[in-house]
């Protein structure tokens, strides 16, 4: 979490790509984010049934669940440039 409590928190599995690829996406680009197990934290599993988040991987930003096929398809993000922009678009908005 950033001091401005806004956020991007990844809902992951073990064992899933796409949480992979969303997970070094953000790492490569140092944009900051949180990452919880769907299977072993109590915390993320509450989060994801709040949100209605059925599968991994969860993206949540600012509380708000956005789909991962808006931003993954293929295993591959669509648009690097773009989905980096609103990811960090999105962080700024609540400054």
């Amino acid at each position: 979490m950033t001091k401005n409590n806004s956020s991007i928190l990844i809902l992951r599995t073990r064992n899933c790509r796409k949480s992979n690829l969303i997970i070094r996406f953000l790492e490569n680009y140092n944009i900051p984010h949180e990452v919880k197990s769907l299977e072993t934290d109590p915390d993320a599993q509450k989060i994801a049934a709040r949100l209605n988040i059925l599968s991994s991987p969860g993206i949540v930003v600012n509380g708000q669940a956005v789909n991962p096929y808006e931003l993954i398809e293929n295993c591959q993000i669509k648009n690097p440039a773009e989905t980096k922009q609103l990811l960090q678009n999105s962080l700024e908005e609540d400054e």
